[in-house]
């Protein structure tokens, strides 16, 4: 008889994997049901944040994340997904790819910009600067380098926001005017000034009108400046340029949140003060893209937001304005926060850092308004705020 080949060769088994092999596959696959469930998270965060923002007060904290994060986050995800095994593999790159969708297009990035050369300034242009200068830089040594600073950029039309006083630790009721009209008229002779609440505007062309509008026309006659700095956040001046009248908005809209705002205090109710700073946000933007819609003036609407690219708030806004952004040549404009000077702390690991991964600061445009140069300039450590340098022509 003859022997069959299993018969004649007995079978030889593969050697067992090592003990520091089966840990490293078990380690595998827990790291990749792990990372499935951080994609899936983030997933469900961005598709919250997109459907809530502009619309539900609680998304201005799911706003606060840096807009490049929204491309840059499910990107490290998808990477880390070609470590796992098997199918969790798979999903976590499909779950991570998934997360790009719901903010893709809200990251900021200046499209314009790509492959744009130097951009050309006709004669005759109008300059304007437009700068929040972070409490009129109360931080800094020197109380003439504000000045000097603005001297120096020779703008025709000037905006200036936080042009107040703060008592550091006294929350929303320690700001005080900065009283330096006289020392304005000095250092800008020639130019007419406009003052409300924190918002001043120097020009070199008369002013022939300041209509007051939204929140700010609500206000008593009476009202206390911290009352006044609280709701009056929109200075419109109207200049005489030739034969031609335009309208020019200086803008800073409530900040979101405070900075050193404590959630652990009990004293504060949390949903009543995002309702409010949400129901204020909304109310001042909408009276601002009201007021363009009617207003039959060309019109430059330029300041902080406290908006970033992500945020819902400044829809109202966006649909009836063109944004100068594309006039510059910055692909990924960044305006906030920049390293610059503080002499009050609070307690966070991150006070005082610069972290500067935010864009707020914002110029608009409506009407016979053509922009030639848009650009976000350094401050020099005057303040955490990036100033809008724009160049336009009424066309």
């Amino acid at each position: 008889m003859t022997a069959t080949l299993d018969e004649a060769v007995p079978a030889v088994l593969p050697p067992a994997p090592s003990r520091r092999r089966r840990a490293a596959r078990l380690l595998r696959r827990w790291y990749g049901w792990a990372l499935v469930g951080v994609t899936v998270l983030w997933l469900s965060y961005n598709v919250v944040r997109r459907v809530t923002t502009g619309r539900w007060h609680w998304s201005i904290l799911l706003d606060s994340a840096p807009p490049v994060f929204l491309i840059a986050v499910p990107l490290a995800l998808a990477l880390a997904s070609a470590a796992a095994c098997g199918p969790r593999r798979r999903w976590a790159a499909a779950l991570a790819l998934a997360g790009l969708l719901p903010g893709v297009d809200q990251v900021g990035v200046n499209v314009a910009a790509l492959g744009a050369g130097e951009r050309p300034v006709p004669p005759g242009a109008i300059h304007l600067f437009t700068w929040n200068t972070n409490y009129w830089g109360m931080s800094n040594e020197d109380p003439e380098a504000q000045y000097r600073f603005l001297r120096k950029q020779n703008a025709d039309v000037y905006l200036l926001q936080e042009h107040v006083i703060w008592v550091p630790g006294t929350a929303e009721v320690g700001y005080l005017p900065v009283q330096d009209d006289a020392k304005l008229r000095a250092e800008f002779p020639g130019y007419h000034i406009a003052r409300r609440s924190e918002l001043v505007t120097v020009s070199r062309f008369p002013i022939v009108a300041q209509p007051l509008f939204g929140p700010a026309a609500e206000l008593p006659s009476d009202a206390p400046f911290n009352e006044v700095f609280a709701r009056d956040k929109t200075l419109r001046t109207d200049l005489r340029i030739g034969s031609r009248v335009l309208s020019v908005y200086n803008v800073h809209v409530t900040v979101p949140t405070a900075i050193d705002l404590n959630f652990l205090n009990p004293q504060v109710d949390m949903d009543s003060y995002y309702r409010r700073k949400f129901e204020w946000r909304q109310a001042e933007v909408r009276a601002v893209a009201d007021d363009v819609r009617h207003n039959p003036n060309p019109s430059v609407i330029s300041g902080d937001f406290n908006a970033t690219s992500s945020m819902g708030t400044l829809d109202p806004l966006r649909a009836v304005t063109d944004d100068a952004t594309r006039a510059g040549t910055q692909v990924l404009p960044l305006s906030w926060r920049f390293n610059a000077p503080m002499n009050f702390s609070w307690d966070s690991p991150l006070a005082g850092l610069p972290l500067p991964f935010w864009r707020i600061d914002w110029t608009f445009t409506r009407g016979a308004v053509a922009v030639h140069r848009y650009e976000l300039v350094s401050s020099e450590w005057l303040s955490d705020h990036r100033p809008q340098d724009l160049w336009f022509s009424l066309t």
